[in-house]
C-alpha cells in the first residue's frame, strides 16, 4: 500500500516464474488473463500510485505431429498433441501402389518406434512418422473363365499369413481353389 499522493517506481523481478508443461508469458493484472498485457513483463520499470496483484499468465505447450507418406501420397494432415493429454493418432491411411500400409514409425526404414493408425500417442514431444509399407504380392486367379486380382497374403494378428482368394463374379462372391487356374 501506498500513500495516493506519491507515485513508487520499482521493478518487476527478472526471474521468471516456471510451471511445467506451460510457457510463461508474462504477467497480468487480471487472474484470468490468457495474454500478458505488455506493461507488466519481467524486469520493466513501473511508476505507480497505489498497489496491484500481478498474475502469471500461462499458455500450455503443444507439439506437432506431422505424417510422411515415405513414398506413397495422401498422408494425413499434421495434428496438435497437448501437454499431458492423450492424442489419437489419425484413421487416414497414405497409398503406394502394389504395397499395403502396414502401420506408422519413428523412423524412415522402420528401426523405430511403431504406432498403428488410430493408436494413441502420449509423449509430451514433437513427432514425424513415417510410413510403412509391405509389397502387395498380389496374383490372378481366373474363376469362372474371369481374371480376378487376389491378395495372396494378408495381415493376421499381427503375422502376414496366406489367405484364400474370393472373387466377385456377375454380383456373385466366388472362392478360388487351388485345382483352378
Amino acid at each position: 500500500a501506498y500513500n495516493a499522493n506519491t507515485n513508487y517506481t520499482f521493478t518487476i523481478s527478472s526471474t521468471k516464474p516456471a510451471r511445467t508443461g506451460y510457457t510463461f508469458l508474462g504477467w497480468s493484472t487480471s487472474s484470468s488473463a490468457t495474454s500478458a498485457n505488455g506493461s507488466y513483463d519481467p524486469g520493466d520499470e513501473v511508476t505507480l500510485s497505489n498497489s496491484i496483484t500481478l498474475y502469471a499468465v500461462w499458455q500450455i505447450i503443444t507439439y506437432k505431429v506431422s505424417y510422411n507418406a515415405n513414398g506413397g501420397s495422401n498422408a494425413p494432415g499434421n495434428q496438435t498433441k497437448t501437454y499431458g493429454e492423450t492424442l489419437v493418432l489419425s484413421l487416414d491411411k497414405p497409398v503406394l501402389s502394389g504395397y499395403f500400409f502396414v502401420n506408422w514409425n519413428t523412423k524412415a526404414d522402420g528401426t523405430g518406434t511403431s504406432y498403428e493408425s488410430g493408436g494413441n500417442y502420449t509423449d509430451n514431444s514433437a513427432l514425424t512418422l513415417y510410413a510403412q509399407w509391405e509389397p502387395a504380392n498380389v496374383a490372378y486367379y481366373k474363376i469362372n473363365g474371369q481374371y480376378v486380382l487376389c491378395n495372396t497374403y494378408g495381415k493376421v494378428n499381427g503375422s502376414w499369413e496366406p489367405m484364400l482368394c474370393y472373387g466377385k463374379i456377375n454380383g456373385a462372391w466366388v472362392r478360388s481353389t487351388t485345382n483352378e487356374e
